[in-house]
């Protein structure tokens, strides 16, 4: 009797030491489901863990097995007949009887011998006893699930002891009793996770009636879920390390909102004007996670470098970049203030920055200069006389001249010329400035226009040829009268075939690009060309239907231009009965 006096007295201490060490925590004892509280009736009846049964499904288990690839003889001879290879590592079961080295034995129900020294037999605990908690559920003191026990929580593994009917009896860390075994699983479930449908506060309890607030979760957040209490509609979820209870997840996945900052200043502790102290502060442009709008406030809870607060500068639209530029060579500080600020660097004069705020007392800018926000003196909304906007490289794409135009050595309208190209030429753009200044070259000659209705994708009067039409090939006079001519070129996604005659070739829709050369003619001569090509293409026909037709088709430089191509029906007939040239090359045609 003093004994069980003892054990029961040890186990309610036990449980009354870790209500206080959570407590310590700052944690209310009920927050950590995980740990059921243990009441004297469950200790006075047995219940706890340490008073458990042996478990029916750990035993020590005594097995052979083979040590290599082993023949199993129908004798004890190595001339006998062989029933089979055993694999290394295979469990057999030893009938007994023995004849010298050799022993007897059972391998997938078939009975002989084997060399006993290739056998090794070994005694050791196995445990069949691991389960799973397949969700949230209640131990009884019987297998008819009477006299509630405690609470197991969901994915919780756990020792099963002995079946009965349909109820299991298991044992957790802190007691053991009988479950339904539909309950159960001998493997893990998934985690589960809801989603934070609104901002809202985290609670120890699931009973408003005794819970405490104990934190804030913000809309979109996730987090781990392992049960739903319905008598209060509140989730019990994985918040930091700790399970708290919430009412404002859902299995429905929130997508995060974002808000921007339009000035900046302060970020504070709090909604609240008057207690709130202020924390930090939040840069003009800034993107951040959004989670509430105290109205009452009027501010926004965002997070900041990993930490929620509270701002009266953000909103859901994103600021258009502004722009300052150094009128001068200048200083670059870490700070506004005059009295404490340090040198960090210059600035040149014509630099262009990003801006974000302007301190009126110190009246300076604070500007982004190679990446890094810094305070300078020297910088203004306006442009500076002579201004050259800095010029970017691109990767290169091909237009046409829609006029005559007048090429710039620089990318301003004060500029001095570089030359001039004329309307219908094909120019290649390699690089781009601020204000729609384009760098383009053509020939010899190269130099900055305004992209803007200067240039256009398609060349009303540009041929792609890639046959006979082509330079030094049987028909190229055809194409005289051109006032530019560009070699190399490639029209993309299509395929070379050649037909019934050694000149005869075709442009069909493919997978790789053919060699081209592309004629720009003036506005004068450019009609009176494409009939003329229209017609001299026309004359190829098969069963009475032209083989070619006049196509726009795209370069791989990012140009259109017109060309000569197959037709539905003629490329069909070319893929069925012609050759494919595989280098895409007329010239290199066999």
């Amino acid at each position: 009797m003093r004994s069980s006096s003892r054990k029961i007295s040890t186990l309610h201490i036990s449980a009354t030491a870790i209500i206080a060490l959570m407590a310590s925590l700052g944690v209310a004892p009920a927050v950590q489901a995980s740990q059921p509280t243990i009441s004297a009736s469950v200790l006075a009846s047995k219940n706890g863990a340490e008073d458990a049964p042996p478990s029916k499904y750990i035993k020590k288990v005594t097995e052979t097995r083979t040590t290599v690839a082993l023949n199993l003889r129908k004798s004890a001879s190595t001339s006998s007949e062989s029933l089979g290879v055993m694999p290394n590592g295979a469990t057999v079961k030893l009938t007994g009887k023995t004849s010298g080295s050799w022993k007897q034995l059972v391998w997938s129900n078939k009975t002989g011998w084997a060399a006993g020294e290739y056998l090794t037999t070994k005694t050791f605990t196995k445990d069949e006893s691991v389960r799973f908690l397949k969700g949230y559920a209640t131990i009884y003191a019987t297998p008819d699930l009477k006299s509630r026990v405690g609470d197991v929580n969901f994915r919780t593994q756990v020792s099963l002891l002995e079946v009965k009917g349909s109820s299991s009896h298991i044992k957790t860390a802190y007691f053991h009793g009988w479950v339904a075994s539909s309950s159960l699983s001998t493997q893990r479930a998934g985690k589960q996770y809801r989603y934070v449908q609104k901002s809202g506060a985290i609670y120890s309890h699931y009973d408003p009636k005794i819970s405490k607030t104990v934190g804030r979760i913000h809309e979109g957040e996730k987090y781990e879920h392992r049960r739903w209490m319905s008598s209060s509609r509140r989730d019990e979820i994985l918040v930091n390390g700790k399970w708290v209870w919430t009412s404002a997840t859902n299995r429905t996945k929130v997508a995060v909102k974002s808000r921007y900052a339009q000035s900046t200043g302060n970020v504070y502790s709090s909604a609240n004007r008057k207690t709130a102290k202020v924390s930090g502060t939040i840069r003009r442009g800034t993107a951040v996670a959004w989670g509430a709008w105290d109205s009452k406030n009027k501010r926004d809870e965002v997070k900041l470098n990993g930490r929620w607060v509270w701002t009266d500068v953000t909103n859901r639209s994103k600021p258009k970049t502004e722009i300052r530029y150094a009128q001068k060579n200048g200083t670059l500080y870490d700070r506004a203030d005059r009295k404490t600020a340090k040198k960090v660097g210059t600035i040149e004069a014509g630099a262009k920055v990003e801006w974000a705020t302007w301190n009126s007392k110190n009246r300076r800018d604070e500007v982004k200069v190679n990446g890094r926000w810094v305070w300078t003196d020297v910088t203004n909304r306006k442009k500076p006389a002579g201004y050259i906007p800095p010029v970017v490289n691109i990767s290169d794409y091909a237009r046409f001249t829609t006029k005559n135009l007048t090429l710039r050595k620089d990318p301003a309208n004060s500029a001095k010329s570089s030359g001039s190209v004329s309307k219908g030429m094909k120019v290649t753009v390699t690089h781009k400035a601020e204000g729609g200044w384009v760098k383009v070259k053509t020939n010899s000659v190269s130099g900055f226009i305004k992209e803007s209705d200067n240039l256009r994708l398609h060349g009303p009067y540009s041929v792609a040829v890639y046959g006979t039409l082509r330079s030094g090939q049987s028909a190229y006079n055809v194409m005289a009268g051109f006032q530019q001519k560009v070699m190399d070129q490639r029209i993309s996604k299509t395929s070379l075939y050649q037909l019934w005659n050694r000149n005869w070739t075709f442009l069909t829709n493919g997978s790789k690009s053919v060699v081209a050369e592309q004629f720009q003619y003036s506005d004068s001569k450019g009609p009176s060309m494409l009939k003329k090509l229209d017609k001299y293409e026309s004359q190829l026909k098969y069963q009475g239907k032209p083989m070619y037709t006049r196509q726009k088709v795209r370069m791989t430089d990012g140009s259109q231009s017109w060309t000569y191509k197959t037709t539905p029906f003629s490329e069909k007939v070319v893929k069925n009965s012609g050759r494919y040239i595989s280098s895409g090359d007329f010239l290199k045609r066999s």
